[in-house]
């Protein structure tokens, strides 16, 4: 006579330990992936709005600006206003300047986006962007504008994944990997 049909100790022993060897192998390379979805959206939003803010330019026919709220060359993850800038200042002033756009600072503070080398165009000290009325990446006095930015995503104070953002003197968005790790090294 056979008793109910189970499992043995030891046939519970070796599914558990494959399932420990599973879930070992998987947990980083979810962690990794979740990280670099969090890059790949901040680069996302940060792309879309440099093309609303040229774009904008252009339709309007005169000067936008996208600068950050908070000051700070990596300050950009708190947040940025995309609005028309006629006096070129490059400070916003709802008197004179006509608000097109506003993000809110990320919901972490695990995302930083900002310059890391060269020198950085500040207005107010608030790291900007700034488009001709033809749509041109420019400095505020007309020069090229031409300029590169990182977008990185941090984990217990170290940096997991990061990713360049080049804006050439067209105006025209591009990322690519910062091997340089100075955002122009990423863009040439």
């Amino acid at each position: 006579m056979r008793l109910g049909a189970g499992f043995t100790l030891i046939e519970l022993m070796i599914t558990l330990v494959v399932l420990v060897v599973l879930v070992s192998i998987a947990v980083p390379n979810l962690s990794g992936f979740l990280v670099r979805s969090q890059r790949q959206q901040a680069t996302s939003e940060f792309i879309t709005a440099i093309a609303l803010a040229r774009s904008e330019a252009v339709k309007r026919g005169v000067p936008v600006t996208l600068a950050a709220v908070d000051s700070g060359t990596e300050a950009l993850a708190g947040g940025w206003r995309i609005f028309t800038d006629p006096q070129r200042t490059g400070i916003f002033n709802p008197e004179s300047n006509e608000l097109i756009a506003e993000r809110e600072a990320f919901n972490t503070s695990e995302v930083k986006i900002g310059r890391r080398g060269g020198s950085p165009l500040l207005a107010g000290g608030k790291l900007i962007i700034h488009f001709d009325s033809i749509g041109r990446a420019t400095t505020l006095n007309g020069a090229s504008g031409a300029t590169g930015f990182t977008v990185s995503v941090w984990r217990a104070g170290t940096e997991r994944a990061k990713e360049a953002v080049c804006i050439g003197w067209a105006g025209r968005a591009r990322t690519v990997e910062d091997k340089a790790d100075n955002d122009t090294g990423g863009c040439v």
